[in-house]
């Protein structure tokens, strides 16, 4: 079925503008001069994460999306390209096992439109990433670690808030870079949201400061939430904050590199309570702080502590992560990464552990990730 979806997108982008090559169309760009094909050549990539895990809280169940075992983590297909001289598109498809199934399935990820011609501001609508915090907006194989923050899953799902809505954001006339972010999202997300109504919309705030503390260190701070109604016809929100310090020398930089990141995520849902136990679970917050150290060229180690618990209600269970990496990439389209979690939840008695081997591959002409 995978395959099908394949050759049916594969078929949109590459026989129209193949035949307008072969015809050598008067009115085609090429034969005016222009880039030649460009516009109807848009930059296309794919992203694959393979993965092998074996964890003693882990499903054995093949059907389950994170079981033990080998298995495609993801795929990404990506199409972008100028539209004209005011607008920017992006298509970005997901290929990922399906829920209780063995079977593969194709999901829009993030497909937008964009301004480009604007100063200081850009309008985009469609569905994509929102500015909630900073991992967020991250695509999986950006992650920093094999898997999201446990805070962002419980709050947000596997696929965190990635929802269709409109988006401007604004750079801020300040001595730094400053930049505010106002969105207008539609209330579909299953974890946080699943509001009944279609007419309902919920809002996302963020704001980014960026400083170069000197010519090899940045400080990168940043608050943001969102609110809405949920599928209780209560309201759901999350406020979240984040801190970054970048560090790479202005000599040895290929070779050395320090990272440390913090994030912390505070959600409310209203009218939440456990479909077990029937005890609120509307209060829930935590956080995340990792350390990454680039010691040579091409290796880098990693370390992450994540807390789950401030705040909680009564009937949330504590839990605690502790997680190393140690990372290999032998260019900016390659990599292998080996992960060890420990993992302690007040809800199980015993201590439970984790290893992941993950690769990670892209090819084509891949966009350059967000700072």
């Amino acid at each position: 079925m995978v395959r099908v979806y394949l050759v049916l997108l594969l078929s949109i982008f590459l026989p129209a503008h193949s035949a307008l090559a072969e015809e050598g169309d008067a009115s085609s760009p090429a034969s005016r001069g222009g880039p030649s094909g460009k516009p109807f050549n848009p930059d296309t990539s794919v992203n694959f994460l393979g993965l092998g895990q074996y964890g003693s809280a882990i499903s054995n169940d093949r059907t389950q999306t994170t079981h033990n075992g080998l298995t495609l983590q993801e795929a990404e297909m990506q199409f972008t390209s100028d539209v004209d001289v005011y607008f920017r598109a992006v298509a970005l498809f997901s290929v990922s096992q399906k829920a209780n199934s063995t079977d593969y399935g194709i999901d829009p990820e993030e497909v937008y439109l964009e301004t480009i011609s604007l100063p200081n501001i850009t309008i985009r609508a469609g569905k994509f990433k929102m500015a909630l915090g900073k991992h967020n907006q991250l695509h999986t194989h950006a992650f920093p670690f094999i898997d999201a923050p446990l805070i962002n899953q419980l709050l947000l799902g596997s696929e965190g808030l990635n929802e269709s809505g409109i988006s401007a954001d604004a750079l801020i006339p300040l001595p730094w870079y400053s930049e505010f972010t106002l969105q207008g999202i539609s209330l579909a997300n299953d974890t946080l949201y699943t509001s009944r109504s279609s007419g309902d919309f919920g809002g996302v705030a963020h704001l980014k400061n960026l400083w170069d503390l000197n010519d090899s260190l940045t400080m990168e701070f940043g608050l943001s939430g969102t609110a809405g109604n949920n599928q209780y016809g209560k309201n759901s929100s999350v406020l979240a904050s984040d801190l970054t310090f970048k560090w790479r020398p202005t000599v040895g930089g290929k070779y050395r590199a320090l990272i440390w990141s913090t994030e912390y995520l505070d959600g409310q849902r209203q009218g939440m309570v456990s479909t077990t136990t029937g005890e609120s679970q509307q209060k829930l917050g935590g956080i995340a702080s990792w350390v990454q150290y680039q010691f040579a060229q091409r290796w880098y180690g990693q370390g992450r502590y994540e807390y789950v618990g401030l705040p909680r209600s009564p009937g949330v269970s504590i839990q605690s992560k502790e997680s190393a990496l140690l990372g290999f990439f032998p260019s900016e389209f390659s990599g292998i990464r080996v992960q060890y979690d420990l993992i302690q939840n007040q809800a199980r008695p015993q201590t439970d552990h984790a290893i992941a081997l993950q690769y990670n591959v892209t090819i084509g002409a891949h966009p350059a990730h967000a700072y």
